[in-house]
């Protein structure tokens, strides 16, 4: 089943036009980071200006990965809605359900087989596009990034979290209804996970009211947690300007026990979608 749901979603126009657009975006990416990379940077001896004199770059390639992240984001949890939120209501609209539930397996592997092809779809492409802006960036820019496997392990921790989101809400409301939640939930995390960051740069001078409406969109939807471990694993150790760029998540490493709770707080979304779908009439 589970080969099946992969073939079905590589025969769909919107993995193909997904596929497309993120080698339409890695083309544009190189043009961009090469065109960029004609500019001279000083090397300590500008004595006109010491804060560009300081600039190297790790502060370029910091200044491109930080540009590209959030456009790339976009890309795949767009691409990881749709797919996620169309699988199961699709096997079970279009009749297919009740023969692989008649197969000798358990409705338990039913449903992570024929969800989970979303995940894989796009933790492949992620890895392949954010590897692309990784060695395109350092092509350019030479530089050492904090650490690969927080990357990939954010990576997945991001993803797994919209995915267990839409996958549970495509079973208790209509497919839009549950792409525009999701999308909704995306969107406001993102927006408060930046005003985290900012808020890590003057420890407490934030007003308590925003502190907490912060804490509890962290605790509600947990994925921009996830993106931020990717940006903060992938950016330069060693660049020099990192302050002004809170909004992308890249002033502090992001706690192992966010992530850890964001994999819980997945793996709760996606227990109550398997009791939802094991009461289903078929």
């Amino acid at each position: 089943m589970f080969l099946n749901g992969i073939e079905q979603l590589l025969r769909r126009k919107i993995v193909l036009t997904a596929v497309i657009a993120t080698f339409v975006f890695l083309g544009f990416y190189w043009w961009g980071v090469s065109a960029a990379s004609s500019i001279e940077f000083s090397q300590g001896n500008d004595m006109a200006d010491p804060v560009m004199g300081m600039l190297g770059p790790a502060d370029a390639a910091l200044a491109a990965i930080i540009t590209a992240g959030p456009l790339a984001a976009t890309l795949l949890t767009a691409l990881i809605i749709v797919i996620g939120s169309t699988m199961l209501p699709e096997e079970i609209g279009q009749g297919r359900m009740p023969f692989w539930l008649s197969l000798p397996q358990s409705r338990l592997r039913v449903y992570f087989s024929t969800s989970l092809a979303p995940l894989v779809v796009s933790f492949t492409l992620s890895v392949i596009l954010f590897a692309g802006i990784f060695l395109i960036t350092r092509i350019y820019f030479p530089f050492s990034p904090r650490s690969i496997p927080v990357v990939l392990i954010s990576m997945l921790i991001w993803l797994g979290a919209v995915w267990a989101s839409v996958t549970f809400l495509s079973l208790i409301v209509k497919k839009v209804a549950s792409m525009l939640i999701t999308f909704f939930l995306a969107a406001v995390a993102s927006m408060f996970g930046g005003i985290n960051e900012m808020m890590q740069m003057f420890p407490g001078e934030a007003p308590d009211a925003l502190v907490t409406v912060t804490r509890v969109i962290m605790f509600i939807f947990p994925a921009d947690r996830g993106y931020r471990g990717v940006i903060y694993g992938l950016i330069p150790g060693d660049a020099v300007i990192t302050e002004n760029l809170a909004f992308f998540g890249v002033t502090a490493n992001v706690p192992p026990a966010h992530l850890i709770y964001a994999v819980c707080w997945s793996l709760v979304l996606l227990g109550l979608g398997y009791w939802k779908f094991r009461n289903m009439d078929f």
